[in-house]
C-alpha cells in the first residue's frame, strides 16, 4: 500500500501534548508580554508553533496563536492584534505548504525565511503608516516622550547609560551626577541618547529582520520536520551533524562580504546598512556551519545527541562569535572531513542540477 501523502494541517491532534501546551501558553503569557520587543523572541514565536503544529497537532498551534493575538491586542489594540498575526501566520502556512507539496528541507527553509522577513516588513510599513513617520523616528520619539513623563526613570537610565559609556558625560560633569543636573545639561544628554539609538536601530533592525528571518525559516522548518518524523511519516531532514555550505560558496560569501566593507568604508551614507546586514548574516550562516562541524565530531565519537543539543544551543544563543569562526575554519579546511566522507554535495538552489536529468 502506497503511503498516505503528508497533511500537516489536518493530522491527528494529541489530546494530552495540547492540553499540556494551552495551559503553558497561558501560565507563561505575562513573561512572553515582556519579550514582545526582543527580535529573538518573535522570530521564535512561529518556530514554537510550528514544532507544537507537528508534535501536539493543529489545535494547540491554533490556540496558542489566538491566546498570543489576544495578548497583543490586550497590551497594543487592534493593530497590535494585527501584527501578531502578520508575524505569525504567514510564515507558519508556508512552512507546512512546502512540506505537503514535499519540497526539499533547504528549499522550504527559504520559503519559510522569505515569509518571515516578507512578514516583518509588513508590520513595520503598518507601524510607520500608524505614527505617521518611520518605525525607528516613531521609537526615538516614544523615548523622548517617556524622558518627559518620568524624569526620575529618566535621570536613572541616563546614569547607567553613562557607567556604561553608552552616551558620555558633558565636560566637567560626573557620571553618576545626572539627578539635579540643569535642564539644559540634561536636555543635551537626551538628545544625546536619542541620536545614538537612532543611529543604532537603523543599522541594527534591517539586521535583525535579515537574520531573524533565517533563524525562523531554518528552525521552523527543523521542528517541523523533526515533529512529523516523530509522528513515523517519513520527510526529508537532512541531520544537523550534516549541515554545510556548499563548497565554492564560502569564497563567494566571503569575497561579497569584503566587497561590501570596502564599499561601506568609501560611501559609508548608501552602504553601511547593506554591509551590516550581509555580515549578521554571514555570522548567522557560518555560526551554523561551525555548529554542524563539531556535532559531526560529537557523534563521530559517540556522544548523544543531548550533547549536540546542548552545543546547538550554546553556539546559536550564546556563543556565535566562536561558532562563526569553525564555521569558517571547517569551510576553508575542512578539519572535520565532512565533505569527504560525506560524498558529493549539491545546491539546490543550482539552476544547472537539473539540466542532466
Amino acid at each position: 500500500m502506497e503511503n498516505q501523502k503528508v497533511t500537516v494541517f489536518r493530522q491527528k491532534n494529541k489530546v494530552g501534548l495540547t492540553v499540556a501546551a494551552i495551559v503553558a501558553c497561558l501560565v507563561l503569557s505575562p513573561l512572553l508580554s515582556m519579550g514582545f520587543f526582543l527580535p529573538q523572541v518573535i522570530t521564535m514565536v512561529p518556530v514554537v508553533l510550528l514544532a507544537l503544529l507537528a508534535y501536539a497537532g493543529p489545535v494547540s498551534a491554533a490556540v496558542c496563536g489566538g491566546i498570543l493575538t489576544a495578548l497583543s491586542v490586550m497590551l497594543f489594540g487592534v493593530w497590535g492584534g494585527v501584527c501578531a498575526l502578520l508575524l505569525m501566520v504567514p510564515t507558519v502556512i508556508v512552512a507546512g505548504v512546502m512540506l505537503d507539496l514535499d519540497r526539499s528541507f533547504w528549499e522550504s527553509v527559504a520559503a519559510g525565511g522569505v515569509a518571515m522577513f516578507a512578514s516583518m516588513g509588513a508590520v513595520v510599513g503598518l507601524l510607520s503608516l500608524l505614527a505617521g513617520n518611520d518605525i525607528v523616528s516613531a521609537l526615538t520619539q516614544l523615548l523622548e516622550e517617556m524622558f518627559s513623563a518620568t524624569p526620575a526613570l529618566g535621570d536613572t537610565l541616563l546614569s547607567l547609560l553613562m557607567q556604561m559609556g553608552v552616551i558620555s558625560a558633558p565636560e566637567g560633569e560626573s557620571t553618576i551626577g545626572v539627578i539635579g543636573m540643569d535642564a539644559q545639561t540634561r536636555e543635551s544628554l537626551i538628545q544625546s541618547l536619542v541620536l545614538t539609538m537612532d543611529s543604532v536601530l537603523r543599522l541594527e533592525l534591517p539586521m535583525q529582520m535579515a537574520t531573524g528571518s533565517v533563524t525562523a525559516g531554518l528552525l521552523g522548518q527543523a521542528a517541523l520536520r523533526k515533529g512529523m518524523r516523530h509522528r513515523g511519516v517519513h520527510v526529508d531532514y537532512p541531520h544537523l551533524k550534516t549541515w554545510r555550505v556548499p563548497k565554492g560558496w564560502g569564497r563567494i560569501l566571503g569575497a561579497t562580504l569584503a566587497l561590501l566593507y570596502v564599499l561601506a568604508m568609501l560611501v559609508p551614507q548608501s552602504m553601511t546598512t547593506m554591509f551590516y546586514v550581509f555580515n549578521g548574516l554571514f555570522n548567522k550562516v557560518f555560526a551554523l556551519q561551525g555548529i554542524a562541524a563539531i556535532c559531526y565530531l560529537l557523534d563521530e565519537h559517540g556522544r548523544s545527541r543531548t550533547w549536540q543539543g546542548v552545543v546547538f544551543i550554546a553556539g546559536f544563543f550564546f556563543m556565535g562569535d566562536l561558532a562563526m569562526i569553525v564555521g569558517i575554519f571547517d569551510q576553508a579546511t575542512d578539519f572535520s572531513h565532512r565533505r569527504e566522507r560525506l560524498g558529493k554535495e549539491e545546491n539546490p538552489f543550482d539552476p544547472r542540477r537539473h539540466m542532466d536529468e
